[in-house]
């Protein structure tokens, strides 16, 4: 049993309090003990909605892990259970994101990141997981996860050396002038505000040459399905350079039409990482990777915009 006296003055509920100092006591679970009676204040049961107040004591017949409290070792102990895993071996996770979620959380505000996740699942191995790359919270698909130190450090050169393909698929509004175009244009980040511009010649030193391929797949009425492969992959890169093409991706605030947006009722970008492919790897530890291709499934978008739901 564990005993917890309220110290100052609150108007919190009893399951706001609760929930508030014990992140792992979701609604579920206080609900069933609530039933149980393994829930007291001063001795006896009262409603969850009860108005607490000060020097009220609170008696929980609840088990210890539960009764845990996030600190830096242990946030991922408070994250989410679900994870689409596309495939994985003893170096490589990859894992399908859902969007709204973020990869990480370098702040610790949001428990519930994809790393979060992955560490959890790992949580009685000795796996120590850690991204290669990342994807914008609002962004699904394909995430590539060490799963060992040394992985992780030989990927950052993969990158590097541009031997990894992404391609990508979105809806926007606007339609290409032709079914396959290469775009070249300077990316600058603007990393106070989180925010991207995209010129034709160098803005500043800081300037970022980019190159976008986009191939027309469909399209109806102003709206169209593109597939986007990235030659150099920046900040926000699909999403700003989309929009400066005048094809902004739907459900994107930032760089869309966000009275559409509210019109078509959308919360995230409609943007998915749909295939993830390797170069050819020399390093005989990971050699075997050479040339493989993994794949998302359709995310949703996809078959309401051939059914006309969008």
């Amino acid at each position: 049993m564990k005993t917890i006296t309220v110290k100052n003055k609150t108007d919190k509920t009893l399951q706001k309090y609760l929930q508030d100092e014990f992140p792992l006591l979701r609604t579920g679970i206080l609900s069933k003990s609530h039933r149980q009676n393994k829930i007291k204040v001063n001795s006896k049961k009262v409603p969850l909605d009860r108005k607490l107040r000060q020097g009220d004591e609170i008696s929980l017949y609840i088990g210890d892990e539960l009764l845990i409290k996030p600190n830096k070792t242990n946030y991922f102990l408070f994250s989410g259970d679900s994870l689409d895993i596309v495939y994985e071996d003893d170096n490589l996770l990859v894992v399908n994101k859902p969007a709204g979620i973020p990869v990480t959380d370098e702040n610790t505000a949001n428990y519930d990141t994809l790393i979060n996740r992955v560490k959890k699942y790992y949580k009685d191995s000795n796996v120590t997981p850690a991204l290669c790359h990342r994807l914008d919270t609002g962004t699904s698909g394909l995430v590539l996860i060490a799963k060992n130190r040394d992985f992780s450090e030989y990927m950052l050169g993969v990158f590097k050396n541009h031997l990894i393909k992404k391609e990508y698929v979105c809806l926007t509004y606007g339609i290409p002038q032709k079914n396959h175009s290469l775009h070249s244009a300077y990316l600058t980040k603007n990393a106070r505000d989180g925010y991207v511009t995209i010129t034709q010649k160098p803005k500043s030193k800081d300037s970022k040459p980019i190159e976008t391929e986009i191939f027309l797949n469909a399209h109806y009425d102003n709206y169209s399905y593109l597939t986007v492969n990235l030659i150099t992959g920046r900040t926000h890169q699909i999403r700003a350079h989309l929009s400066y093409l005048r094809l902004p991706i739907l459900g994107d605030s930032k760089y869309g039409d966000n009275s559409l947006n509210r019109k078509l009722k959308l919360k995230y970008q409609l943007l998915c990482s749909k295939t993830v492919q390797f170069g050819v790897l020399n390093d005989k530890r990971y050699s075997y990777l050479s040339n493989m291709r993994f794949t998302a499934p359709d995310p949703w978008f996809i078959e309401a915009f051939m059914n006309r739901k969008i």
